[in-house]
């Protein structure tokens, strides 16, 4: 299998700007965590106060500050991010998911089949002519042998009236059992299993 250089480079384009992205989710978490951290703060002055009547309104009016600006950060840090996600999709150097489609369906396909693709279909070409040129060759090897064996077929029908219990008859050259098959059920599963019939190896010029 080859090197499909613009989706290496597609896939490495992708980690540096998802770091970058990266980064910016971490200062939305940071932001919010920030957030909840003071408004937890602020509701544990509300018990203090409900609990032990001691005026917390100073602590309170800083907590609040500091919330009012933990919510601009937080949304500052949103934004930010959402830019970033933004400049990720559109950047005018990003390599895009149609110019992959285009490549894919050119040039690179256009090598692949001819350096790995039309190697493989050559044996199969082959070998389908091997296949098919081997069964005609059954065939005419068993019809050589026909008239002979309907001969000796037919003298011993003949011989066996004179041994009554003794039937004996000559054996074909070949019977349709002795006759490689391909068959849909191979066929099937090599297609969904990838896996060969049973008593076939695989070669060591399959797979490249």
């Amino acid at each position: 299998m080859r090197t499909w250089d613009l989706k290496e480079k597609f896939d490495r384009q992708d980690e540096q700007r998802n770091a970058v992205v990266a980064r910016y989710e971490a200062a939305v978490v940071a932001a919010g965590t920030q957030l909840q951290d003071l408004k937890a703060q602020k509701e544990s002055l509300v018990r203090d106060e409900l609990r032990t009547g001691t005026d917390r309104s100073k602590e309170k009016a800083k907590i609040a500050a500091q919330i009012e600006a933990a919510e601009k950060a937080l949304k500052a840090a949103e934004e930010e991010r959402g830019a970033a996600y933004e400049y990720r999709r559109t950047a005018p150097d990003r390599i895009s998911v149609r110019q992959l489609v285009l490549d894919w369906s050119g040039d690179f396909r256009s090598s692949v089949r001819s350096d790995e693709l039309q190697p493989i279909i050559g044996r199969l070409t082959e070998a389908r002519a091997a296949y098919y040129n081997a069964l005609l060759d059954v065939i005419e090897l068993e019809t050589a042998y026909e008239p002979a064996f309907q001969q000796l077929r037919d003298m011993a029908y003949t011989d066996n009236v004179n041994h009554p219990g003794d039937h004996r008859a000559p054996l074909p050259i070949m019977a349709n059992s002795d006759i490689p098959r391909i068959t849909n059920e191979d066929l099937a599963m090599i297609d969904n299993y990838r896996k060969l019939p049973s008593g076939i190896k695989r070669t060591a010029g399959g797979a490249r």
